[in-house]
């Protein structure tokens, strides 16, 4: 008796592997049969970067302080115009849209504010917004002196994209500082049609200031000045 109820349970195991095997493998008459999904879908995000300019090295890391010397001069009873150049190959400036900004963007240039000086420790400051250039003009301070920005002439490339272009990406012209009335100055703009992934750089921006007549000899004037870069 005990050896045909182990029979019966042989029988019954063989009859439910097949079943199962069936179940896995494939189905009767054709007709397959899933226990459970075998695809997983796989999802990623990314983000635009950050709309942004800075002052860059040839290898494009920031430089951490920056900075762009005049030409010297020498003392003079009368007033006088002083040159240099803003943006070389170790300070270059930086543009960057890393899918940021897709209906433009702009850059300028401007003191901190505007009653800042060309300040000195040891001799008496002169001014960069006074329109009057040589002497003291209509704003609030009694220093004269103005700043000209001339990005019209710089050089405009390409940075490390791969296929962005300098097409509608347009340089800015020569303008004065005047207090009140101008008091930064567009450096570039990227219009609604440039590229809304892309790099730049720029090169070699002229910078003149006017120099007050007998202005004392120092060698430490020096007067900040901040980029900004907006969206369109």
């Amino acid at each position: 008796m005990h050896k045909v109820i182990n029979k019966m349970f042989r029988k019954i195991d063989i009859a439910l592997a097949f079943v199962v095997a069936v179940l896995m493998v494939g189905g009767f008459g054709g007709v397959a049969y899933v226990l459970a999904s075998s695809t997983s879908t796989f999802t990623q995000t990314i983000n635009p970067g950050t709309l942004a300019v800075d002052i860059v090295d040839g290898s494009y890391v920031s430089v951490s302080s920056p900075a762009m010397t005049m030409n010297a001069t020498t003392f003079s009873f009368n007033s006088q115009t002083t040159t240099g150049t803003f943006g070389t190959a170790t300070e270059q400036l930086y543009i960057s849209n890393p899918d940021a900004a897709d209906n433009g963007w702009s850059v300028a240039i401007a003191a901190l504010s505007t009653t800042a000086l060309w300040d000195s420790a040891t001799a008496t400051s002169f001014d960069f917004n006074d329109a009057s250039s040589t002497v003291d003009g209509p704003d609030a301070d009694s220093f004269a002196g103005q700043m000209t920005i001339d990005p019209s002439g710089a050089t405009l490339a390409t940075g490390q994209c791969l296929v962005c272009a300098v097409t509608n990406v347009t340089l800015g012209s020569s303008a004065s500082y005047d207090e009140g009335s101008i008091d930064s100055i567009t450096l570039v703009t990227g219009a609604q049609a440039s590229d809304d992934i892309g790099d730049w750089t720029i090169r070699g921006i002229s910078i003149s200031q006017t120099i007050p007549a007998e202005q004392p000899a120092a060698s430490d004037y020096s007067i900040d000045q901040i980029l900004t870069i907006t969206a369109g």
